[in-house]
């Protein structure tokens, strides 16, 4: 199956999955979520936000999204939660598509990470499921925040950088010196 987008197609073959179809579903919703965020700034109606946001979240292109970046992108893949899960094969993440959802979250693993006082950090380490649907709330309410934050701030911000915030202070620059 090739189309495998969140269409209400089931997904047979977790390698079938066409990721570049999928990458736009999600992003129309995030790009529609944005516009309507912006107007809820100048009318106060949250109303279209929120039914946008709960579309993102039901989405089978957000979950598909939110599996893959869970366990074939991000770098603590291999750390096991409570349910001691770490790697998926491409027929668990298949199964995983078909049995997700929202309604049990679990304990989070607590390790203690040592510093260099002596002392250690506590860190919670959530089951895969906990994980996925965290990237999936990041995806609904990534484009809300978005709006709000300042356009000189860089700092942990999809689609920004340190070059960004580099070329920003040196056109800031250029700009004042051409006033001279």
């Amino acid at each position: 199956m090739r189309s495998g987008t969140g269409n209400g197609t089931e997904i047979e073959d977790w390698q079938e999955i066409n990721w570049k179809i999928v990458n736009r579903q999600v992003f129309k919703i995030q790009k529609r979520i944005f516009k309507a965020t912006q107007l809820t700034k100048s009318n106060g109606s949250w109303k279209k936000v929120v039914n946008l946001m709960k579309l993102l979240i039901n989405s089978k292109s957000a979950l598909l999204l939110a599996i893959q970046r869970v366990t074939q992108i991000n770098k603590g893949k291999v750390t096991a939660g409570v349910d001691g899960i770490t790697a998926l094969t491409h027929e668990q993440r298949t199964n995983l598509i078909k049995k997700w959802n929202w309604s049990k979250v679990n304990p989070t693993k607590r390790v203690y990470i040592p510093k260099r006082n002596g002392k250690k950090r506590p860190l919670g380490i959530p089951t895969i499921n906990d994980r996925i649907g965290q990237a999936i709330l990041k995806m609904a309410y990534e484009p809300v925040f978005e709006v709000y934050f300042e356009p000189g701030s860089y700092g942990f911000r999809p689609g920004r950088s340190c070059h960004d915030a580099i070329q920003d202070v040196f056109s800031t620059l250029k700009k004042g010196s051409s006033h001279r």
